[in-house]
């Protein structure tokens, strides 16, 4: 690919104090070739001060959503939506700050994977969705959880599932299907989906300090949004044993197995 035909795309994450998560990711994203722009959401735990070191090296802004007390998928859509209005960019990335996106062919950039979706005249790009989780007695760190973190799942409830990259003047909308799929008469997906990599929790206690207690704002709840993260007990988040789990070869590998897709999250696997 000549570089005359890469397109420029930006990425925007939010994040609430996930700040080893969120640098990990931004780093991702810049060695891909890829703008960030972050949107702190009133993190508590450092994550502003810790991203501007990125600031000039890939990352373009630091900008603020307020907190308002719950989890609000629909403020954070909203936001990263205008944000997109106003870049310059020809393609826009939606990612949250425990993903990896990749492009499905080895030795190839996101931003080159776009590039050839864009060629191929796409203006949207479908990611398979595949969760790593840890057994119960494995504890990853989120700055390296990329790499030491092979076990998984491929989950995917319906096709297409996640449409996370867009051509930005497409009129493409992905607030309505809150951040999961694009609405708009244009849309024209890609032939060929790409990979998501969701570190969801990193061990037990994690995933218990990420969902117990976790208030989602009225807007979402109306919209009927996280029905299945609310209102956790502690026994409903048991890890799944390996033998559930398909496992990489290598962190870098992409052979993703993909036969006898996973309808539900793993806590809800016992309940099946």
């Amino acid at each position: 690919m000549t570089e005359s035909s890469v397109v420029s795309a930006l990425a925007i994450l939010c994040a609430r104090n996930e700040r080893d998560h969120a640098l990990r990711t931004i780093r991702l994203l810049i060695e891909s070739r890829i703008d960030v722009v972050l949107i702190d959401h009133e993190s508590t735990d450092g994550t502003r001060a810790a991203a501007a070191d990125l600031l000039g090296r890939g990352l373009l802004s630091i900008e603020h959503l307020p907190w308002r007390g719950s989890f609000s998928l629909t403020d954070q859509l909203r936001m990263k939506a205008e944000l997109g209005r106003q870049a310059p960019h020809d393609w826009i990335v939606h990612v949250d700050a425990d993903e990896w996106l990749c492009s499905p062919h080895p030795g190839q950039s996101l931003l080159e994977g776009i590039s050839a979706a864009d060629a191929a005249g796409a203006n949207a790009i479908n990611f398979d969705e595949f969760v790593f989780v840890p057994t119960d007695q494995q504890s990853f760190d989120a700055r390296t959880c990329h790499e030491a973190m092979l076990q998984y799942y491929f989950f995917q409830p319906s096709y297409p599932r996640l449409m996370r990259a867009w051509k930005r003047d497409a009129g493409l909308d992905n607030q309505t299907r809150g951040g999961h799929k694009l609405t708009g008469a244009a849309l024209n997906l890609h032939g060929q989906d790409f990979i998501l990599r969701h570190y969801i929790v990193l061990s037990a206690l994690h995933a218990q300090e990420k969902y117990l207690g976790r208030r989602f704002s009225e807007e979402d709840w109306l919209k009927g949004w996280h029905r299945s993260r609310a209102q956790f007990r502690p026994e409903d988040l048991q890890l799944p044993p390996a033998a559930e789990l398909h496992r990489l070869p290598h962190w870098t590998s992409k052979d993703f197995i993909k036969t006898a897709p996973r309808k539900t999250h793993f806590w809800s696997w016992t309940k099946a």
